[in-house]
């Protein structure tokens, strides 16, 4: 669904072009709501190295609202969701929210993706009282925030950082860790949860290597890392170094626990790596297929129905998690919809389960992403759950 750049759903399938209305809705209540819809938009880099990963978040969202829209929408009015391209670019995510902002009239910015560019629009965004939900990021400023209007969706950096080191030390006895990771904030904060974690336990981090997203090659960092004889790796990068990262390892013959956050636990990570994704261990703070409770079928039915082509995994489920934390709070401020009413109406869920991630606090005073992480494992080509976060 292309339309100068950008995606919008509105009472069609996802992945159809769309025209525009002839005629705009008249925003009496608030901006973006009218009688009969509710305007939201997104940034996401659907160009550059997530692509893949960004596609299939969209997908999940764009089905989500889509069969909302179906059901009836939220008292009585239907979602119009834009989602653009900011191709991974904090200069284009600012211009892009002010377009959704001044141009398109948006009520609130939902299902965003990107650490860096997440942290560019945000001053813009508390500047004009945006609500900022389900931005898939990992800094402290969007997982644990002081902005009122940040409603989280994933756990901080160091929180991540923190879930593995713990994890390879508890579960396969590790106790020299080298660490893989992006040299920006995205990686950094994953790093610096892995240091505490090892300082506070008395592990060891033998080295670490880092890469910038528009890497091919990461076999200097491979070897770097190997050289070092870490008992396990924390392998933090997005999908496509992650995967490269393994690919060198197995041409290597270099066989050492490795453990990965859950951007490598989909079938974008499996089809980059190949056969070398399997045995990497996964830090989960979303569904899998293999937790088959009512949640995870019904938003597999979803995407099965309004995105078919698009893989159920961690992207897709991670996007229609934030679009459904939007319609909570949406039909919790009831039928007068604003943005302060739609703060509200989030806060009043305090704990939110929407059975896709793990609970997300939205207490008024103190929101929080997930704390409550599980893990899983690749093997023959499928996650296996080793163990699942709690509800």
């Amino acid at each position: 669904m292309t339309i100068s750049r950008r995606t919008l759903l509105k009472g069609t399938a996802a992945g159809l072009a769309l025209s525009l209305p002839a005629l705009r809705p008249s925003y009496a209540a608030s901006e973006g709501v009218s009688d009969t819809e509710i305007k939201i938009g997104a940034f996401m880099p659907l160009q550059g190295g997530l692509a893949a990963g960004a596609a299939q978040y969209r997908d999940g969202a764009a089905s989500y609202f889509q069969w909302v829209n179906d059901q009836g929408g939220i008292n009585g009015r239907k979602v119009n969701w834009i989602a653009q391209n900011d191709s991974y670019n904090p200069q284009q995510a600012v211009a892009v929210s002010r377009e959704l902002v001044d141009r398109e009239g948006v009520l609130a910015v939902v299902s965003t993706l990107g650490t860096a560019t997440n942290m560019a629009a945000l001053p813009y965004l508390k500047r004009r009282g945006i609500p900022l939900i389900a931005p898939l990021a990992t800094d402290p400023a969007l997982n644990t925030p002081k902005d009122r209007i940040v409603f989280p969706l994933s756990p901080s950096g160091s929180t991540h950082g923190t879930a593995m080191a713990k994890f390879v030390a508890e579960n396969l006895k590790a106790r020299k860790l080298a660490v893989f990771y992006q040299d920006d904030q995205f990686g950094k904060d994953i790093l610096e949860g892995v240091k505490t974690y090892a300082k506070q336990n008395g592990l060891e981090i033998v080295a670490t290597a880092s890469y910038v997203p528009s890497d091919i090659d990461v076999s200097p960092q491979a070897q770097q890392l190997r050289q070092a004889n870490p008992d396990a790796v924390i392998n933090s990068a997005i999908p496509k170094q992650g995967a490269l990262m393994l690919i060198e390892a197995e041409k290597m013959g270099w066989k050492t626990n490795v453990i990965a956050t859950q951007q490598l636990g989909d079938d974008v990570a499996k089809r980059l790596a190949g056969s070398a994704i399997n045995g990497l261990y996964l830090e989960l703070y979303s569904a899998v297929t293999a937790m088959k409770t009512p949640a995870v079928e019904q938003a597999i039915s979803i995407l099965q129905k309004y995105a078919p082509k698009t893989p159920a995994g961690y992207w897709a489920f991670m996007g229609m998690a934030g679009a459904k934390a939007f319609a909570e709070g949406a039909r919790a401020a009831g039928k007068n919809l604003t943005r302060e009413s739609l703060m509200n109406g989030l806060e009043s869920l305090k704990v939110l389960k929407t059975g896709l991630v793990p609970p997300l606090d939205y207490s008024a005073g103190h929101h929080s992403g997930p704390t409550d992480l599980g893990y899983g494992q690749w093997q023959d080509g499928e996650v296996k759950l080793v163990r699942n976060w709690q509800e």
